[in-house]
């Protein structure tokens, strides 16, 4: 049933609008059984074998009607599979490309079978006018070495020799990007194994790098350019050089806007995300929030892309305490009618966002937007490992309790903190962060809400917690809200008496 319902999600979200779905559907009354199979698994009613073969024919997944049924399904899913439609918003830029070329050379393939060979050497050329401009080498190369058959059997020797010197330099191209992509593939797999795999491979992962870029300047496909450019980008975000990575950034803009980087393979989106992201890292707010507005501009308010680069832009206003510009782009990002397209990890997030910038406003209430009960009740997606959002759910509650003075709620968040600290950041060196800023609530408590004994007390880890940068992209969410400026707040609560301290209550 999996592979069924893997299948039905992917036609029914990318089936052209002129394909009829299943094919089938002689009788919208009365539909043959694929297309009750079908929509009842579209519409979400059969999750299972024995809840389809329940419903289809009283029995259960075992019979031997419904499996052959579910074969017929399957059968004509994946037909459909060559009508998938990839010119939109959501998917890479360069397949639709990369589709209609292969849609070309499979329709010369039938023909030069057939015996057809000028109607085959016209969908070749088809296939070699996108291909080139497209820079896609392998597409190329079967272009070429089917029409090097045509011409030979048709007896075109200058045709044919033309064509052999096309293959020769498009194989020489094309071992360059064997090479690239071996060495790409395989620190891929060492960098993205465990966080130790990453450490141990860093070093020649880095000297990789450089061999990238020799075999990118050697070829000067766009294959070989981003093999070298997103190793690049991935080493600066390690080892946290986000500074250079909002140079490479710019560098790869650069190189498409002068042509020498194919645009028709380039995505803009994940550059203006990347280069977004590397400013909030960098703590370059003015110029992010800046390049974060004009970077709307080149994504579909549509697509998932727009809701992860719209995390980048309110994180910005966030740590920039923007607040008035966060409640904006939250405000854009509820009303956007596609929210319902991100997964359910995403809308908790921006729930957190808003709880957090609630909280930062003084006229604003948390819990008109977030109730913590509800989250607990789905704590296992944050428990699960460290860089989910437990750690700011803990602090936001703890925060949101000591601003409305039920000192005796905070008590209750202190042995969760406690616990999490024990069970998931002792061990882990990219998360002292955190750690550190748990031990400053928990000092908090056992000052007894004092602020001026909490500040002696505390400084040390906080002088300790400035000293701590942010780990690098692969080991840690981004802070909401960076710890020092909770902390000035925290202390500002019970300063400003917000809350009394034991010690003046009477």
């Amino acid at each position: 049933m999996n592979e069924v319902k893997k299948l039905v999600r992917i036609v029914t979200n990318r089936i052209k609008k002129n394909v009829s779905l299943i094919d089938v559907v002689n009788n919208e009354d009365n539909p043959g059984k694929e297309q009750q199979l079908f929509n009842s698994i579209q519409s979400g009613i059969y999750t299972t074998d024995d809840d389809a073969a329940l419903g289809m024919y009283g029995t259960d997944g075992t019979d031997q009607r419904y499996r052959m049924l579910k074969s017929r399904l399957r059968t004509k899913l994946n037909n459909l599979l060559f009508f998938a439609d990839f010119n939109d918003s959501r998917g890479n830029i360069s397949f639709p490309f990369e589709q209609e070329c292969h849609s070309h050379i499979f329709r010369a393939k039938i023909l030069f079978k057939e015996g057809e060979f000028e109607l085959a050497e016209k969908s070749v050329k088809k296939a070699l006018t996108i291909s080139k401009e497209s820079e896609f080498t392998d597409l190329t190369l079967i272009g070429l070495r089917i029409l090097r058959v045509i011409y030979s059997e048709s007896f075109r020797p200058n045709h044919l020799r033309k064509v052999i010197g096309q293959i020769k330099k498009y194989e020489t191209i094309s071992q360059l990007e064997e090479q690239s992509s071996d060495i790409f593939y395989l620190k891929m797999m060492q960098l993205g194994k465990s966080v130790h795999s990453r450490k141990v491979h860093l070093e020649s992962t880095i000297k990789a790098v450089d061999v990238l870029k020799k075999l990118w300047e050697k070829g000067k496909s766009y294959s070989l350019f981003e093999k070298y450019y997103k190793l690049r980008l991935w080493i600066c975000e390690l080892l946290g050089d986000y500074e250079n990575v909002i140079g490479v950034t710019e560098d790869a803009y650069s190189l498409v806007s002068s042509g020498m980087v194919n645009p028709l393979r380039f995505d803009l989106r994940h550059n203006v995300y990347t280069r977004t992201y590397a400013y909030l890292r960098a703590k370059d707010y003015d110029k992010g929030i800046k390049y974060a507005r004009e970077g709307m501009d080149h994504i579909s308010r549509s697509s998932r892309n727009w809701f992860s680069h719209m995390e980048n832009y309110v994180l910005l206003a966030l740590h920039s305490k923007n607040y008035n510009l966060a409640d904006e782009v939250i405000n854009q990002v509820i009303r956007n009618p596609h929210m319902d397209k991100i997964s359910t990890q995403s809308k908790e997030r921006w729930e957190l966002y808003k709880g957090y910038l609630y909280f930062m406003m003084p006229d604003r209430n948390v819990e008109d937007v977030l109730s913590f009960k509800d989250i607990y009740e789905r704590l296992p997606f944050y428990s699960q490992d460290k860089q989910g959002f437990m750690v700011a759910i803990l602090i936001l509650e703890f925060m949101d309790f000591l601003k409305k003075d039920r000192l005796d709620l905070a008590l209750t968040k202190l042995p969760n903190s406690e616990r999490y600290i024990y069970r998931y950041l002792n061990q882990n060196q990219e998360s002292q962060r955190e750690k550190l800023f748990l031990k400053l609530i928990s000092i908090i408590v056992q000052c007894s809400f004092n602020p001026d004994m909490a500040a002696k007390k505390g400084k040390r880890y906080l002088e300790r917690l400035a000293g701590t940068p942010e780990p690098g992209d692969a080991f840690a969410e981004v802070e909401i809200v960076p710890y020092e400026q909770l902390w000035d707040i925290l202390m500002g609560f019970m300063t400003n008496a917000h809350v009394k301290p034991d010690y003046a209550k009477p």
